[in-house]
């Protein structure tokens, strides 16, 4: 009897055990499903026949084996349209993040983490200037905006129940595409681009605490003068108003949301004329340095139709192409740091705070309030923005500044920011790139130009304002002797066609000599890249494809030469600084990510940088300063003199001269090293340590796993051709990078090249999310395919057709 229970009990409990294991079973197989949903469902069709409302003609999109679309149509609207349809295909929550940046609205899906970004883009009003510059726009232009507006619109309304992974992760779902939204987009890559804001802050809070003499030392120019002839009158009325150690709240929280924005940019290109090529027709290169994104900043496209064939960069949520080649010119860009930017301090009426003096009187300001959705609060932050004639008040943005900002810039009146886009497409000549660059407003790049003709040429490219002084500093606005007196016209721009040497070359360096040339004043890049580039360029007779891929991804950096003398002129303290100096006394000089050399060097160079100027600029401006971009070239020109007074410590009189310093920063740098991989110093590796992760936005713990590519050991440094900056402030992963690179061969256009650090997809589980990361890793390229019957194998094919 008592067998007969216990089998009936064993039986129900192995029962049970089933039940609970098929149970687990449909559990996991059901989360299984629902992440293959998640996953995979958003991941766009690549090839069938379809019906599409909207569409005035049949067209096609065919994408190349890197998932790379090329849009076929027969009129300028489907063409457009399809643009914004296969756009959002790939990179839709890209596209709704940036206009969200732009806009302000950050807050609205990422809650208080979204808020001082928000408050900084909201006092700026890029919203509210590019509902103005959209009324501004030419017809075609504004045509081609609603056209791809429409095609996002019309993939939203197909896929409204499959959206991108991170839509479900944040819980929301985009809104409608609009034309004004691409002008934000385009605003949000100016803002990446400017910089002069912070360095007048930065100039002004070193001259708070050291006197405007310490500029021509620490903020040293390429033209071997100091960066700030200072307008002392103009210094001494603002002085007294300003407070030390400001910082933009704004900049800050918007580089945590979109890595690299605003930080360390940069860029190449060069164009060969054929005499200076084995073709006899030109080469033209460009590999533009911006931040750390992912997915990739850039999406490559090809366009044909309507008067259009390009092949280039697109970047997300702007139609045609920003740099690239059409079937008669090739382009690329470098942004060019001409100033556009000016701080005015205002004096507020003591009795009426709306009210700003002006040459002796008192102006109201007008006022703006933006309401600022945060998700998780019930009540929106309200942001009152006052705007005088110098434009909006950014204090509130600024952590620990008192005195009353307006920034005068460019971008915020209304202009043609895109227009000029579609200009440059259609030119089939140098003079049709000229005319349609004397359009653009906003912002200032530098831009190399080859064409099949065999021309090439230089253009300095942007409206710039024409100032009293040189705008390098915060100066009056009460007074009325700073105010802009309008855009200084676009042919005084600097531009060549066809110089002797057969050589165009930019890397955000100065592009005339002239002091009194048009956009002489600026934060010009030091010239290492430019001065070596040029170099290169002029020793070698000719060039093709293969070289040109060389110096592309070249990672010498020239100040290493002089750094590493001061390096072996100090007198090592223990056996381990001994072994290591005589690394670097044996070291090539090259910055390869397998070097102990450079290592050592990268790692002295930070603290070397530490022991000189820290004591001297206190911690919280000693930080700000190392990462401005003319630290490392301070130093350079500082250790030519090693008995100069800023070669002390502080704390410690007996330590002097920069031998001495440096001594002491060989001895931080073996310290750091041996801590972090041992204590033999010849199997330190630079690439160890100089990593870059392309961080998603929302890859952050597990999703980084997911979302989140890298870390990539990675060789160079910020004055490299292959410029792979790190913060100094934050040693030392990468921040800067060439965000695409491209060479456009002028006597056969479809054997150009080009590759991303990423790939084509935003979209964590395509294959072309991370496809082209093995190529940009090692320096190598894929085909920049053009022409249709040269695509070679091909992913798929979507025809569509008017419904």
């Amino acid at each position: 009897m008592t067998g007969r229970i216990e089998a009936r009990r064993s039986s129900r409990r192995r029962k049970a055990r089933e039940a609970a294991s098929f149970l687990a079973v449909l559990v996991v197989l059901s989360l299984v499903l629902e992440l293959v949903i998640l996953v995979y469902r958003p991941l766009p069709t690549t090839d069938g026949e379809f019906r599409l409302l909207g569409l005035e003609q049949r067209a096609e999109i065919v994408r190349d084996s890197y998932g790379v679309p090329h849009v076929y149509a027969q009129n300028a609207h489907d063409l457009f349209y399809l643009q914004g349809y296969v756009t959002a295909q790939d990179r839709l929550f890209q596209m709704d993040l940036y206009r969200r940046a732009a806009a302000g609205r950050l807050a609205e899906v990422l809650g208080d983490g979204g808020l001082d970004a928000d408050r900084s883009m909201r006092t700026l009003g890029f919203a509210r200037v590019a509902a103005a510059e959209v009324r501004l726009l030419r017809d075609e232009t504004r045509e081609a905006l609603q056209a791809f507006a429409d095609g996002v619109n019309k993939f939203l309304e197909q896929h409204g129940d499959a959206l991108p992974l991170e839509f479900v992760l944040l819980g929301y779902r985009p809104e409608r595409w609009s034309p004004t939204d691409t002008i934000l987009i385009g605003k949000l890559q100016v803002f990446d681009a400017a910089g002069n804001e912070t360095q007048e802050l930065l100039r002004a809070d070193i001259a708070l605490r050291l006197g405007t003499g310490a500029l021509a030392t620490l903020m040293p120019d390429p033209a071997g003068r100091s960066a700030t002839v200072v307008d002392e009158r103009a210094w001494s009325q603002v002085a007294p108003l300003l407070s030390a150690g400001s910082l933009d709240m704004g900049v800050a929280a918007l580089r945590a949301i979109l890595p690299g924005a605003g930080a360390g940019v940069g860029s190449n290109c060069w164009a060969l004329s054929g005499a200076k090529t084995t073709s006899g027709r030109p080469i033209l290169a460009g590999d533009p340095h911006l931040g750390v994104r992912n997915p990739s900043i850039w999406y490559e496209i090809g366009l044909e139709g309507a008067g259009y064939k390009l092949v280039g960069f697109s970047l997300p949520g702007i139609p045609a192409i920003v740099l690239g080649h059409n079937d008669r010119i090739a382009w690329s860009l470098t942004y060019a740091y001409a100033d556009t930017m000016d701080l005015f301090v205002e004096r507020a009426d003591p009795r009426d705070p709306r009210r700003y003096e002006y040459k002796g009187g008192f102006e109201t300001a007008t006022f703006a309030r933006e309401e600022i959705t945060v998700k998780g609060r019930p009540d929106p932050v309200i942001v009152d923005v006052a705007i005088t004639r110098h434009g909006p008040i950014v204090t509130s943005t600024l952590k620990g500044q008192a005195a009353q900002l307006a920034l005068r810039w460019t971008a915020l009146d209304p202009g043609h920011i895109v227009d000029w886009i579609f200009g440059v497409a259609r030119a089939r000549s140098w003079s049709d790139f000229h005319a349609a660059a004397a359009s653009f407003e906003g912002a200032a790049v530098s831009t190399c130009y080859a064409d099949v003709d065999g021309h090439i040429g230089y253009q300095l490219v942007g409206r710039l304002p024409a100032r009293p002084g040189d705008g390098s500093m915060p100066v009056p606005g009460w007074t009325g002797e700073y105010d802009w007196t309008g855009l200084v016209p676009a042919e005084a721009n600097p531009n060549a066609l066809d110089p002797p040497g057969g050589v165009v070359e930019n890397s955000n360096d100065r592009p005339s000599k002239d002091p009194r040339s048009a956009g002489y004043a600026g934060e010009w890049d030091p010239g290492f890249r430019g001065a070596y580039l040029t170099q290169r360029l002029g020793a070698r007779a000719t060039w093709d494809l293969a070289a040109t891929r060389v110096l592309q991804t070249d990672f010498t950096s020239t100040p290493a030469a002089r750094f590493r003398e001061v390096i072996l002129a100090a007198s090592p303290r223990t056996d381990l600084q001994r072994r290591a100096q005589q690394i670097v006394r044996d070291w090539n000089g090259a910055l390869g990510a397998e070097s102990a050399g450079a290592a050592i060097y990268e790692s002295w160079l930070v603290h070397m940088l530490d022991r000189t100027f820290r004591d001297k600029l206190g911690d919280t401006l000693y930080t700000s300063w190392l990462d401005n971009g003319r630290s490392t070239f301070a130093l350079y020109e500082l250790v030519q003199r090693p008995d100069d007074p800023w070669f002390v410590t502080l704390g410690d009189r007996s330590v002097r001269g920069r031998d001495a310093l440096s001594a002491l920063a060989l001895g931080d740098a073996v310290t750091e090293l041996g801590r972090r991989f041992g204590a033999d110093p010849s199997a330190w590796r630079w690439g160890d340590v100089h990593t870059i992760t392309f961080a998603h936005p929302l890859g952050i713990g597990p999703l980084a796993l997911l979302l989140s590519v890298g870390p990539l050991k990675r060789p160079g440094d910020e004055n490299s051709v292959n410029k792979e900056t790190f913060a100094l402030s934050k040693p030392y992963a990468v921040i800067t990078h060439p965000s695409e690179r491209m060479i456009a061969d002028l006597s056969d256009l479809d054997a150009s090249l080009s590759v991303t650090p990423i790939g084509e997809s935003g979209q964590p589980f395509s294959p072309h999310r991370a496809d082209q990361t093995p190529l940009w890793a090692a320096g190598e390229y894929k085909p920049m395919r053009f022409s249709r019957d040269r695509l070679g194998k091909v992913e798929g094919t979507l025809v569509f057709r008017p419904r």
